[in-house]
C-alpha cells in the first residue's frame, strides 16, 4: 500500500517534526515552526471528505497500534472500509497546501549558511554548519507553547552530521574526528569534550547505546559505551520522546572494525559501496548492484553480523549501473533511502517509490512516540510529509511497488 502525502509550497533547505510543531528552515536561512495541528486542520478543512483520514494519519498515526485503535480496528468492517479509504485517497488524491508565513512563528536566521545537519532532543535545537555546531532552548520548561532562545554557538568545527540520545550529542566532524557532549550538567548547556573518540567521522547512528561511526560510506566501526541504570529515568519532553533508561558513563570502551563484525556473514567488506545500519541489522548496497539486509547478534563477548543474508529489491528504473545512495534513514520494519533522482521506502518487505524527483533531505523519526511511522522530504520548491501505511500487508516476497516485481521467500529482517 502506498504512503498518504502531503506537501506544502515552500522553499526550504531542511524541515523537521518534533513536540507537536513542524520546524522549517527557509531558503533565506530564517528558522520557523509552527503547530502541525494548525497546519493539518487547515489541510482537512480544505479536503473535507478526508478530514478524519487526514487527521488520523499524520497527527496521530501511533493509534492505530495501541489498545483503542487495535479494539475498533479489530472490527473487519471498520478496517477494511478505512484501507479503502486509505488506498483511495493514496492513489487518487494530491494534498497541497500554500505556506502562508501568518501560521509560522520565528526564532532567527541561521547564524552560518549552509546548514549540514539539523537534530532536535530533549527540548532543544542542534544546528550543525560549516562553521560549528548551534544550541538553541526551545523550553526549559516543557510547556507545549514554546519559547526558543537565540541561537547559542557551542562547538568550533564543521558538523557533518548530529545524532544523540542518553543526554548526549554525538558530532561527526568529518576529518577533525568524532566528538561528544552533554547538557547533563550545572549550566544546563551543551558541553563538548574536545577529545576525539574517533580521527575521522561523516556520520553516526546508534546501536542500542553503543555507536556505529562511518568514517566512509562504505565502512564504519563500532564503539561500544560503558553505560549505566539511570537513578532516574530520562525522559525530556512528555510531548513526544520516549524514555531512556540508561547513562552513557564512558564512551567508545572497545571497538570492532566493519570487516571483524562481517566475518561470520556471506559478505566481503571490499565489495560494499554504502552501508547504513538499524539497531539490530545492517544495510549493504554492494558493488555489483544487489542491496542485502543482515541481523546484527549482539551480546557484550560477541558481537558479529549473521550469516543469513537476505537480499532486498532494487528500483533502478532502467539504468545499467547500480545507484548509490546520497542517504538513508530507519523507519519501523523498514528504511527509507534517498537517490540523486528519487526516495524509495522499504517497508513490509516491499520497496515503494514514494519519490521520482531529487530532494534536499529526508528524515524520520523512530524515536519519536507519535511520528515514528512519519517521514519528511525536503525539496526544491515544497516540502512532503508522508504517513506509512500502518499495516502488516500480506507478504510471501518481496515486491517492487510500481516496478517490476522481485521474488524472494525470505521476508524482511525485524529492527
Amino acid at each position: 500500500m502506498k504512503t498518504l502525502k502531503f506537501s506544502i509550497n515552500v522553499e526550504a533547505i531542511d524541515s523537521y517534526i518534533y513536540s507537536g510543531h513542524l520546524f522549517l528552515i527557509l531558503k533565506g536561512g530564517d528558522i520557523t515552526f509552527a503547530p502541525l495541528s494548525k497546519i493539518i486542520g487547515k489541510l482537512a478543512n480544505a479536503y473535507p471528505n478526508y478530514n478524519n483520514l487526514i487527521r488520523l494519519a499524520f497527527q496521530r498515526n501511533d493509534y492505530f497500534a495501541n489498545n483503542q485503535g487495535e479494539m475498533i480496528l479489530g472490527i473487519s468492517e471498520v478496517k477494511n472500509t478505512f484501507i479503502d479509504v486509505w488506498d483511495c485517497a493514496a492513489n487518487n488524491m494530491k494534498f497541497m497546501l500554500e505556506y502562508d508565513s501568518e501560521d509560522y512563528k520565528i526564532i532567527g536566521a541561521v547564524p552560518t549558511m549552509p546548514v549540514l545537519d539539523l537534530k532536535m532532543y530533549a527540548m532543544r535545537l542542534y544546528l550543525g554548519t560549516k562553521e560549528g555546531l548551534y544550541e538553541i532552548n526551545l523550553n526549559s520548561d516543557d510547556r507545549y507553547n514554546l519559547a526558543p532562545t537565540k541561537p547559542k554557538k557551542r562547538f568550533d568545527a564543521k558538523v557533518t552530521c548530529l545524532n544523540a540520545k542518553s543526554g548526549e550529542i554525538i558530532i561527526s566532524s568529518n576529518s577533525e574526528g568524532l566528538f561528544h557532549g552533554t547538557f547533563l550538567n550545572e549550566k544546563n548547556v551543551l558541553q563538548v569534550n574536545h577529545k576525539p573518540v574517533s580521527q575521522k567521522s561523516i556520520r553516526t547512528s546508534w546501536s542500542g547505546y553503543d555507536i556505529i561511526n562511518y568514517g566512509e560510506q562504505s565502512s564504519f566501526d563500532y564503539f561500544i559505551n560503558k553505560t549505566d541504570k539511570a537513578e532516574k529515568k530520562l525522559g525530556y519532553s512528555r510531548f513526544d520522546e520516549s524514555i531512556e533508561k540508561q547513562r552513557i558513563l564512558e564512551f567508545g570502551v572497545s571497538k570492532f572494525a566493519m570487516a571483524d563484525l562481517l566475518e561470520s556473514s556471506n559478505i566481503n567488506h571490499k565489495d560494499v559501496s554504502y552501508c547504513f545500519n538499524s539497531s539490530l541489522s545492517g544495510f549493504f548496497f554492494m558493488n555489483d548492484g544487489r542491496f542485502i539486509n543482515i541481523n546484527l547478534n549482539k551480546d557484550r563477548e560477541n558481537i558479529h553480523f549473521t550469516s543469513r543474508n537476505h537480499e532486498l529489491p532494487v528500483i533502478n528504473n532502467g539504468l545499467e549501473l547500480p545507484q548509490r545512495p546520497i542517504s538513508a534513514c530507519i523507519v519501523p520494519k523498514g528504511c527509507v533511502v534517498e537517490y540523486y533522482d528519487k526516495v524509495v521506502l522499504y517497508h513490509n518487505s516491499k520497496a515503494k517509490l514514494i519519490e521520482n524527483a531529487p530532494s534536499i533531505n529526508i528524515r524520520s523519526y523512530p524515536s519519536s512516540l507519535r511520528y515514528r511511522n512519519i517521514i519528511t522530504i525536503t525539496k526544491e520548491k515544497e516540502v512532503s510529509i508522508h504517513s506509512i501505511y500502518p499495516f502488516n500487508e500480506s507478504i510471501s516476497h518481496l515486491e517492487v511497488v510500481n516496478n517490476d516485481i522481485v521474488s524472494n521467500e525470505d521476508e524482511f529482517l525485524p529492527f
